[in-house]
């Protein structure tokens, strides 16, 4: 294979690639990890298209120029990785400033014609690969965990072949200015070769890692109300049972709040349907602001929500629905110029395997909600002799978890 072959193959099918994955990108723009690979893929592509102009162009675009863009490929694909794996960016800064020290330092080796500047980029290189790999393989996140582990061994991969890179640099090119000369070394282009067969497959794994988190946002979709953001019916169901069987099995409490909006049609009659959906959103972000890590609210009905609470007897389940009770009593909400003010009434139950499991808790729950309904803006219990005074509110702190 010859060097010209190698680079019409090459960048044929990098720019079909690094297209795929920016419209990908494009139409994607919530998910930053994908901006990031987008990115990597472009400036990649424009340090292939430098490079396979070598001994047609100054050896300042072919060589350092190339060698740079190819750094910085790598680290934007790592910040990449690091989105997906953690759910944040790399935001340290330390980071760019040592690429910004090793570009700018590569720089001036290179220009100055300084024998083994390489070895600068190719040490960092090096670094980035196994920091890249280390992300992929130390983060445990479940779907991901498959491509995560295919992309680590890639960037193995490409360490290997780059470190042999490395050595071959050092023995026959050390000074990059002649780099003209290895168009006609065949293991020069063979390795070139196996590098760019590794930048394909970890394309593949970008989109597969976009694929993912696709299939995340939609399974998250569909187990959620799309208004306030809150469990719908079906998560609901599917959590109170996975917690019924543990509650059952470690025989610890399990209780659950019934709450329904007071007079929400008249909000909705007199200011209109977005005021009712702006209230039901404020709602929401007011209860989630007092609950637990492990606690769950869904949305149930029209302006009824559930609140499951594990490891929680009766009383402290009263205590927590008086709680935000007079959270939600004292709420301002601001619609329109307007001052909206609500009260809920709510129901609480706790679960007894010996008259049902969840289902029958949540029938109790409702019915105690419908007892509160007739005075409204109150709590009941199905043990009425749990009723929460205004005095027990300070036992339960409140919680910086949501």
């Amino acid at each position: 294979m010859d060097y010209g072959t190698y680079f019409f193959t090459n960048i044929v099918s990098v720019t079909v690639l690094t297209l795929s994955v920016s419209l990908l990108a494009w139409h994607n723009r919530k998910v930053a990890g994908m901006q990031w690979f987008a990115a990597a893929m472009v400036v990649g592509w424009f340090k292939l298209l430098f490079q396979g102009l070598d001994g047609k162009i100054p050896t300042a675009l072919s060589g350092m120029a190339a060698n740079e863009l190819y750094l910085l490929s790598f680290t934007m694909q790592m910040i990449g990785l690091h989105w997906f794996v953690t759910r944040k960016s790399l935001r340290d800064k330390w980071i760019l400033l040592a690429l910004f020290a090793v570009l700018a330092t590569y720089s001036a080796l290179f220009l100055c014609k300084v024998p083994y500047a390489s070895n600068l980029t190719n040490i960092s290189f090096l670094i980035v690969c196994v920091a890249s790999a280390w992300i992929l393989l130390t983060h445990d996140d479940p779907p991901f965990n498959a491509v995560a582990r295919v992309a680590a061994a890639i960037l193995i991969a490409d360490f290997l072949v780059a470190a042999y890179r490395a050595i071959l640099t050092n023995l026959r090119y050390m000074r990059p200015w002649e780099i003209v000369e290895a168009r006609r070394d065949p293991r020069w282009i063979y390795s070139l070769a196996a590098m760019a067969f590794l930048a394909v497959c970890m394309a593949m794994c970008f989109i597969w890692f976009l694929v993912i988190e696709l299939e995340r946002e939609l399974a998250e979709q569909a187990r959620t109300d799309s208004l306030t953001g809150a469990l719908n019916r079906r998560a609901m169901e599917e959590a109170a049972l996975r917690e019924t069987a543990r509650s059952i099995r470690y025989g610890t409490p399990l209780c659950m709040i019934v709450l329904d909006v007071d007079h929400f049609k008249r909000i909705n009659d007199s200011l209109g349907h977005a005021a009712g959906d702006a209230v039901l959103k404020a709602l929401v972000r007011q209860i989630r602001s007092m609950l637990r890590a492990n606690d769950l609210i869904a949305r149930t009905g029209g302006e009824e929500f559930t609140i499951l609470l594990p490891d929680t007897p009766t009383i402290t389940g009263v205590v927590a629905a008086e709680r935000v009770r007079t959270a939600i009593e004292a709420l301002e909400i601001v619609y329109d110029s307007q001052t909206i003010r609500v009260t809920v009434s709510a129901g609480v139950a706790q679960l007894d395997p010996a008259s049902g499991g969840w289902e029958a808790m949540m029938r109790r729950a409702d019915s105690a909600m419908y007892q509160a309904k007739g005075r409204r803006n109150t709590v009941e219990s199905n043990v009425a002799s749990l009723r929460a005074p205004s005095s027990d509110l300070s036992t339960l702190e409140p919680s910086t978890d949501t």
